[in-house]
């Protein structure tokens, strides 16, 4: 397990998420809850996010009829990319 934070979780950027997990790139929220969720393509992200005290691996998807997202959040305790434990420091 490494120690170093990898760039899914180095919560550097204003919106406190590290890059997306899929295209290894960051992008914004606003960008990701923006797509055209409604045009029949079938959308997915996942990133990891820094809350208050928390960590959490949110996964956003386009919903069964292709209308709009659903989104989950789960809590988690390590980085499932580099292994490092997640911690406020």
């Amino acid at each position: 397990m490494s120690k170093n934070k990898c760039i899914f979780c180095n919560f550097k950027h204003p919106d406190n998420i590290g890059a997306e997990i899929y295209s290894g790139e960051y992008i914004p929220e606003k960008v990701m809850y923006g797509s055209e969720w409604s045009n029949g393509y079938e959308y997915e992200y996942a990133y990891l996010k820094q809350k208050n005290d928390y960590f959490v691996l949110v996964t956003l998807h386009s919903d069964n009829e292709f209308y709009s997202w659903d989104g989950d959040e789960t809590n988690i305790l390590y980085c499932p990319m580099c292994g490092r434990k997640l911690s406020n420091d």
